[in-house]
C-alpha cells in the first residue's frame, strides 16, 4: 500500500516543520496515510509532506485565533485557569516552593499570567522560559507581578533576573492539537527540546478550536501529559 504521495511541487533538505519555501494546498492532507508514522524510519518526503501540511494548518489557526476578541480571548484564558486548578490539584494539592512554568503571551494566545500571579500568591514559585542558544532547550527564570523584564528573542519580554530554576510543571502553548496529546506548535521546535531534555509534567494550553484530527506526529514531537482548553481537559496520561 502506498503511505504517501510526494507532492508535484516544491523541493529541499530534511528538517523541522518550518521550512519555507513550500506551498500550502489545502488538499495535502489527502496524501498522508493516517497510520503513516514509523518511529523506527521517517522517509524524507512524508518528512517534507508534514512540513507543509502543519504550515498551512498553522496560518490557519493562527489567522483564527488572531480573530477573536479581547473579550473572548479573556474569558478562554479564564476557562483555562480554572481547568489548570483543578488539574494541578489531583497532582499538586501543596504548590508551595513548586515551580510553575508558563509563558508570556504573544500572537493572540491565552494570557495566563493573572493564573501565573495567583500561584505565586499561593506560594509557588512561577517561572517563564528564555532562550539563550538557538535550536537549545528551553531555560527557565523565576517571575512574579512586577518583576524587572528585558526583550528577549523575538522581542519576548523575559526576567531580567539571572537566576534560572527547574520546573516540575511546564506549560507548552498551543497553535494546535490532536486527541492523541500532541501538539503542533510555531515549528521552532524549542519545546520539544525543552521536554525531551528536562522531562517535566508538560500541559499544552490552548483553543478548544485548534484541535486537529492529527498531526503527523514525528520522531521530535513530545507526547503532552495533558491538553487543557476553554472546555476542561482533553487528554491527560499523568501515570
Amino acid at each position: 500500500m502506498t503511505r504517501m504521495q510526494p507532492p508535484t511541487a516544491g523541493s529541499g533538505g530534511i528538517g523541522r516543520d518550518d521550512e519555507d519555501g513550500f506551498a500550502s494546498p489545502p488538499c495535502l492532507a489527502a496524501r498522508i496515510a493516517p497510520d503513516y508514522f514509523d518511529p523506527l524510519a521517517v522517509d524524507a518526503q512524508q518528512a517534507r509532506d508534514v512540513a507543509r501540511w502543519r504550515k498551512a494548518r498553522r496560518e490557519e489557526l493562527l489567522a483564527r485565533r488572531a480573530g477573536l476578541s479581547i473579550a473572548e480571548r479573556q474569558a478562554i484564558a479564564a476557562a483555562i485557569g480554572q481547568a489548570l486548578d483543578a488539574l494541578l490539584a489531583e497532582r499538586l494539592p501543596d504548590l508551595r516552593g513548586r515551580v510553575i512554568a508558563g509563558y508570556w503571551p504573544i500572537r493572540s494566545e491565552p494570557d495566563l499570567r493573572p493564573w501565573l500571579a495567583r500561584l505565586h500568591e499561593r506560594g509557588a514559585i512561577p517561572a517563564l522560559p528564555v532562550v539563550e542558544q538557538p535550536a537549545s532547550p528551553l531555560v527557565f527564570r523565576p517571575w512574579q507581578p512586577g518583576a524587572a523584564m528585558r526583550r528577549g528573542h523575538w522581542n519576548i519580554p523575559v526576567p531580567a533576573c539571572a537566576e534560572t530554576v527547574e520546573p516540575e510543571v511546564v506549560l507548552a502553548p498551543l497553535v494546535g492539537w490532536d486527541g492523541a496529546g500532541y501538539r503542533l506548535g510555531y515549528g521552532g521546535g524549542y519545546f520539544d527540546r525543552t521536554l525531551a531534555a528536562r522531562h517535566p509534567l508538560a500541559i499544552g494550553t490552548g483553543l478548544q478550536a485548534a484541535r486537529l484530527e492529527t498531526i503527523y506526529p514525528q520522531p521530535h514531537d513530545i507526547r503532552l501529559a495533558a491538553i487543557v482548553t476553554e472546555s476542561g481537559v482533553q487528554y491527560r496520561d499523568m501515570a
